[in-house]
């Protein structure tokens, strides 16, 4: 709509801003394409101001915190509600330091804005910033700048010429206990670059080396492409840091040198890298050809129950390529490579971002978001906006964060669920359903024609697909999605709730007697005799003489399908629905190889269409 006013001279250029702060948000919509967003909330936290800032999906500031300084880099809400803000310091012995991401205070604010607790780590050894992580019990891992003097630097092996007057700045992670509510903390953990170096221009030092021979350890004399060694103690600039709970391990993102490492942490632990990737000419294991990453942020792991889990997401920069990517990688089992070659992967499991063009680009900063419906958050700072993309590469929400309030550069943009455990007692907080994969019991992507759970007593349930179609649900508890849903973001709603779900071709699981998706198999034995199929009349993981299997499971209707038991391939006869179970997949396998007999449990998997299920056990008697 375009309004024409008339107004005397003098007074029009008032009237005229008066109108539009009326008309415009706190930020531009530009984009938003229905059910295929994400729902919830954006946090944004530009750099140049004090205040953090939770917006609607269409820009309207829902909720305002105030820290004490501007220069905010990460600033992250906890599972309390409360947000950490790192902000800036001044460190003389880090000359330059806040211009790239130096912070060295740290600030937890409650809900309502008061200072609960603070930490500096800011001296004349190191210097917080860029990242940090809160773990499950409350402590907090830091990245931080460790100082070395030119003469640390040349004991350690690096080439004098490539040494600044202020020495090197290596890395460090230290894992804070905070001392509350008197602020503080007390140091329980650390990881120094420094101890994980290797050179071979000295044979006189303990590190000296074949560097392709030590993929674990960091060449102290590799320089990152655009670097003055001699003039900037910057050496490795890691801007991400990220932590696995399972496997007790740290990622983290080395800017200038265009990689991610994947380190151990714990008691006792600190040792050399267990994996890398996005440049193998840092170890000498490749050349430019093989570089993948290009000045890359924010490496993280996809969290569990989102599609991808386990696999590390990461903000590509692409500085010298031309565009910015979200590049998603799976990491190889055991952290395994081929001898003589650079750990894999070849390529991102998946990626979007070139087809957009050169203008989809940030040059430094930036961030990358998995959500729960498969949709990618994108945050490019220096072209203040935020994008939400589906799988299939289509935006989906896009925002213009350069206007207004709450406009500017922030360092990360983040979605959160309106059902957040920090938002919970809060007016923004709504309650959401727990679906979950009828057989694997978890929340993963769905598919056409599965059984899903849907723990909550909401009723009158409907799922709407990517396409916009709506579709009625039968059931309350339990329900059988339609065959014909669209594959893509969809949304599956309530009488008063909804959640955002994805939709993929299959999604295989097996049922087990437990009812939790491992353990004994719900597994029906039958026989063959005289050319005829014999059911048994009862479920049970055991049979006398089994030469056929029965698997029962859901969201296995798809092409390409195998069985596996004890890690050998079974010949599959058929695959149907099962007979009075709706929703219920039933595969037909055998006959039985007499190697799979015996008393020990053998775990049952299928695969369909490149996607593996859970396992399940049985027992094949001799």
């Amino acid at each position: 709509m375009v309004y024409f006013v008339y107004m005397r001279p003098g007074l029009r250029l008032l009237y005229l801003c008066l109108g539009l702060s009326a008309l415009l948000p706190a930020q531009l919509l530009t984009r938003q394409e229905a059910n295929k967003v994400s729902s919830g909330y954006v946090f944004v936290s530009p750099m140049a101001s004090n205040h953090s800032y939770l917006l609607t999906n269409t820009g309207e500031i829902a909720k305002k915190w105030t820290g004490n300084a501007a220069g905010a880099i990460a600033v992250k809400v906890l599972p309390n509600g409360n947000i950490m803000r790192m902000e800036a310091t001044v460190n003389n012995n880090f000359p330059g330091a806040v211009g790239m991401g130096g912070a060295g205070l740290i600030e937890e604010l409650d809900w309502t804005g008061r200072i609960v607790w603070t930490y500096t780590l800011s001296n004349d050894r190191y210097l917080h910033h860029h990242d940090f992580v809160v773990l499950p019990n409350g402590n907090l891992l830091l990245v931080a700048w460790e100082r070395r003097s030119p003469a640390e630097a040349r004991a350690a092996g690096r080439d004098p010429n490539k040494i600044s007057p202020e020495g090197v700045w290596s890395e460090a992670v230290l894992e804070v206990k905070p001392t509350r509510p008197s602020g503080g903390g007390e140091v329980v953990w650390e990881w120094h670059a420094w101890d994980h170096l290797v050179q071979d221009i000295d044979s006189t030092k303990a590190n000296f080396g074949v560097v392709a021979g030590n993929a674990g350890k960091l060449d102290i004399n590799f320089i990152g492409p655009g670097q003055n060694p001699a003039q900037t103690a910057n050496w490795l600039h890691v801007n991400s840091i990220d932590y696995h709970v399972e496997r007790d391990e740290i990622v983290l993102g080395s800017r200038l040198l265009s990689e991610i490492w994947i380190i151990p942490h714990g008691a006792g632990k600190n040792g050399d890298i267990l994996y890398r990737w996005g440049n193998p000419q840092v170890y000498r294991m490749g050349t430019a050809a093989d570089q993948k990453l290009f000045f890359q942020h924010h490496a993280q792991w996809i969290p569990v129950g989102y599609p991808g889990a386990g696999h590390i997401l990461i903000l590509n920069n692409g500085v010298g390529r031309g565009y910015t990517s979200a590049d998603e990688i799976e990491l190889p089992g055991g952290y395994a490579r081929t001898p003589g070659r650079p750990f894999g992967p070849a390529a991102p499991a998946w990626t979007v971002g070139e087809k957009f063009g050169s203008t989809f680009f940030t040059l430094v900063a930036g961030s990358v978001q998995r959500m729960p419906n498969g949709n990618t958050v994108l945050g490019l700072s220096n072209a203040a906006r935020a994008v939400e993309v589906t799988p299939e590469g289509e935006i989906v929400w896009d925002m213009n964060l350069s206007i207004g309030e709450t406009g500017g550069f922030s360092y990360r943009v983040t979605r959160l669920e309106a059902a957040t455990p920090g938002l919970a007692g809060t007016p923004l907080y709504r309650a959401e359903p727990k679906v979950l994969h009828a057989a694997r019991r978890k929340r993963t992507a769905l598919a056409p024609g599965m059984l899903v759970d849907v723990e909550t007593a909401d009723g009158a349930w409907t799922i709407t697909d990517s396409t916009g179609t709506r579709f009625p649900l039968a059931g309350t508890g339990r329900l059988v999605l339609p065959s014909a849903l669209a594959v893509g973001p969809a949304r599956l709603t309530g009488a008063t709730t909804a959640i955002d779900v994805r939709v993929d071709e299959v999604s295989p699981g097996l049922f087990s007697l437990a009812g939790n998706g491992v353990g004994t198999g719900l597994i029906l034995a039958i026989e063959q005799s005289a050319g005829a199929i014999q059911v048994q009349p009862a479920w049970s993981p055991l049979t006398n003489s089994a030469e056929l299997l029965l698997v029962y499971g859901t969201g296995m209707r798809g092409k390409d399908l195998a069985v596996s038991i004890g890690g050998v391939p079974v010949p599959v006869w058929s695959v149907g629905v099962a007979d009075g179970l709706p929703g219920v997949d039933v595969i037909t396998v055998g006959p039985l190889p007499e190697s799979l007999g015996g008393p020990t449990a053998k775990d049952v998997a299928v695969t369909v269409g490149g996607e593996r299920s859970n396992t399940v056990t049985v027992r094949i008697p001799d």
